[in-house]
């Protein structure tokens, strides 16, 4: 593949050792090897059930955003989706992926869109992303109901249940792959950082994912396009990383470890949640069926 470096632009401040800094908001770099990118404006588009799609990667972070451009490429997103690149926070990493979730939706906002596909660099999409597959999503969103706020197409399920094959209405983690709505654009554009005035479930941390659990009306498309790469955090603080090892769970807190465990067991973790989804749907289904049965038998 050719190279995805980003050409600087007019006005473009001067980055790490000199190199112009990225623009905060910047098309996906055109691939000449990319068949998408080659294909005439008239082609259709599989993604066209998003009227905005962003990539949030740091702008110190050029490796990770040249990967992401790769997987973009791959499945047909590059001429949708514009990159955020935002300089990382001095001191409160959870707030900076906080704040540039909300910058996207606000200029989603601004553009009048209706929803808005948001990911992270570290998304990785399945090998079977395709127009097949995302015309399968596509029809799934229309069964979404119209108090909807989130539909994850990657995620870490808490709980779940179908509603349709497809279909799971969910409590989950993890925002690496998600179309907002206009409700979640608007709560997003509305409600800066702050670390105790929010509603978060603490098994998911202090994150932007931690509140996406809390939130109603939350879908997910079955089976996932989208896990995470193991690239190392770069949502873990410095200083984090510096403290001792005291206890096992740190292992988890305070190394990559965490999250290369969250990269590997994402999709088994979706299996075993929705297993245990299948069986609560086909328990209450049996009850249905046997119940009047047993009701007429007494009779």
């Amino acid at each position: 593949m050719t190279s995805l470096l980003f050409e600087p632009r007019s006005g473009a401040s001067v980055g790490h050792a000199g190199r112009p800094a990225p623009a905060p908001f910047h098309p996906c770099p055109v691939d000449p090897a990319c068949r998408h990118c080659r294909a005439p404006a008239s082609t259709p588009d599989p993604w066209s059930f998003v009227e905005r799609a962003y990539c949030i990667s740091l702008a110190d972070r050029p490796d990770r955003a040249a990967r992401a451009a790769a997987e973009l490429h791959r499945v047909g997103l590059c001429r949708r989706v514009l990159f955020y690149r935002p300089e990382r926070h001095p001191f409160r990493v959870i707030e900076g992926i906080w704040e540039s979730h909300r910058a996207v939706a606000r200029h989603a906002q601004e553009a009048g869109a209706r929803n808005a596909l948001i990911l992270e660099d570290d998304v990785t999409f399945a090998r079977w992303v395709g127009p097949r597959t995302l015309a399968k999503v596509a029809a799934t969103m229309r069964e979404l109901p119209p108090d909807w706020t989130i539909f994850f197409l990657g995620h870490w399920p808490l709980r779940a249940r179908f509603v349709s094959p497809r279909l799971l209405r969910t409590a989950s983690a993890c925002a690496h792959a998600y179309v907002a709505s206009p409700r979640l654009l608007a709560w997003l554009a509305a409600n800066p950082f702050s670390k105790d005035e929010r509603e978060r479930e603490r098994i998911a941390g202090g994150g932007i994912d931690a509140s996406y659990a809390r939130l109603p009306e939350a879908y997910a498309f079955f089976p996932m396009l989208a896990t995470q790469a193991a690239l190392g955090s770069d949502h873990m603080a410095e200083k984090k990383r510096t403290k001792p090892i005291k206890k096992l769970k740190h292992l988890v807190t305070r190394t990559d470890l965490g999250e290369l465990l969250l990269a590997r067991m994402m999709r088994p973790n979706e299996l075993v949640i929705a297993a245990g989804a299948a069986g609560a749907a086909l328990g209450s289904w049996l009850r249905r069926r046997l119940l009047p049965s047993q009701t007429e038998a007494r009779r």
